[in-house]
């Protein structure tokens, strides 16, 4: 492989689950797998509310960045897979308070009929780069 895995202790396996790194550095990028509303246990966080669900992914993004090296300020681009367009405008209010002002990172958000599991909203893929 090429690159330097990141795994982070207190959020869902991957690694053990689905044989996926939290991320991966290579040179000064850190690529982020897709981030979901679960426990370490592997349980869903906020059955039926996307904020909630947003606000757990976000916080498991902010500790898998500080565990590569770096930081929400230094994400480029961001991939969101939302479940209906029903939960669109709750995912952006968390959006907002996370970025809230310029500038912005790219963001790619792609409305879906569902996830890996039904009770998940939404499912957050970060690009991020390394401070310097």
């Amino acid at each position: 492989m090429r690159g330097t895995a990141t795994n982070v202790e207190g959020i869902f396996s991957y690694k053990d689950n689905l044989m996926i790194s939290h991320a991966v550095r290579t040179g000064n990028t850190i690529h982020i797998s897709g981030q979901v509303a679960l426990d370490p246990d592997g349980n869903v966080v906020g059955k039926g509310d996307v904020e909630a669900q947003a606000e757990y992914i976000w916080g498991n993004v902010e500790k898998v960045l500080e565990a590569s090296g770096s930081g929400l300020e230094e994400i480029v681009k961001v991939f969101q897979f939302v479940v209906g367009t029903e939960n669109f405008a709750g995912m952006g209010v968390v959006r907002r308070r996370i970025f809230p002002q310029e500038p912005f990172p790219a963001f790619t958000s792609i409305i879906v009929s569902g996830l890996i599991d039904p009770d998940l909203l939404l499912e957050v893929d970060v690009i991020a780069t390394v401070k310097d």
